[in-house]
């Protein structure tokens, strides 16, 4: 597996090396695929485990992993502009102007990774297909996010399929693409499954720090944040005055252990589990049912 992550950065790092020969350019472009090395490349590592499993044998398959990767990093650089919470990635300290041009060249170098493969045109017009598609929805998910344009628990899981499901379903896809003309239509339900349940876990773990990404202080409308609001119990009513604009940030945090006891006291943390679960046990019933050998089966329910 660490084979794959190190051959995964040096695609990505020659493919800047090859396309964008100012100096500066190149220089926080690696910088900042080398930072999302730390993570492991988990998106392209679903690419090659979804090749293999479904015995693709190109070691181009590096290539398209590395084209899912460059999407995927150029996606969070401008969903970290877009949300401006997260002062720990180092493409926070260079200006916007500047990061979003990277963004928008590691983007197109995306599709270019892809274009140049070795594999038949038909399977890797599919793959292409299925990125671009994937980033479309992906797209339409995040303006509902950014407008919190949501109200209920069906509002934000289907917003959360269109943006994280869309993009694990995009990596999981263009690896069967690329190897196989069947299970597309499975690969992606249970990819957008897997997708929601990395987002529920994460807005979990945001709701539980009290710093800037806390998804409470920010009045984002997420799966824990909506369970708070519909609380009736008397306690809780600071969070709709919080979210009305009745009580300010300040009052907010002048007991910040007091506040992290209440939400850890209202339910939300086992309600989150529960809904993890559900999408836990759909994907898993749609992963029996595929052909394919119990071992590739046993990995893909790692990610879960």
């Amino acid at each position: 597996m660490q084979d794959n992550w190190a051959m995964i950065e040096q695609v990505m790092l020659q493919l800047i090396h090859d396309y964008f020969p100012i100096q500066e350019l190149e220089k926080y472009m690696s910088e900042f695929v080398r930072y999302k090395m730390e993570g492991h490349f988990p998106f392209g590592q679903l690419v090659i485990l979804h090749y293999q499993m479904f015995d693709g044998q190109s070691t181009d398959i590096f290539r398209a992993a590395a084209a899912v990767e460059l999407m995927i990093l150029s996606l969070d650089i401008f969903d970290d502009l877009q949300d401006n919470d997260n002062f720990s990635v180092p493409w926070n300290n260079i200006d916007h102007a500047i990061v979003m041009n990277i963004a928008t060249g590691l983007l197109m170098l995306s599709t270019k990774s892809l274009e140049h493969t070795s594999f038949e045109l038909n399977k890797k017009a599919m793959a292409t297909n299925y990125l671009n598609s994937c980033v479309i929805k992906a797209i339409n998910g995040q303006h509902i996010d950014l407008v919190n344009l949501i109200e209920s628990e069906k509002d934000y899981i289907e917003m959360v399929r269109s943006k994280s499901g869309s993009l694990m379903a995009s990596a999981c896809l263009v690896g069967t693409a690329l190897a196989s003309e069947n299970h597309h239509d499975v690969v992606n339900k249970y990819a957008e499954h897997l997708g929601i349940i990395a987002q529920i876990k994460n807005d979990v773990n945001d709701i539980c720090r009290l710093d800037p990404k806390n998804d409470l202080l920010n009045k984002r409308k997420t799966l824990p944040t909506l369970y708070l609001l519909n609380l009736q119990q008397p306690q809780y009513q600071f969070v709709r005055d919080y979210f009305d604009s009745k009580t300010m940030k300040k009052a907010l945090l002048n007991d910040r252990v007091e506040l992290e006891e209440i939400i850890r006291k209202s339910g939300v943390l086992e309600y989150a589990r529960i809904i993890i679960r559900i999408n836990q046990l759909q994907a898993i019933e749609l992963i029996d049912k595929m052909s394919v050998q119990k071992e590739w089966k046993n990995k893909l329910l790692h990610y879960f």
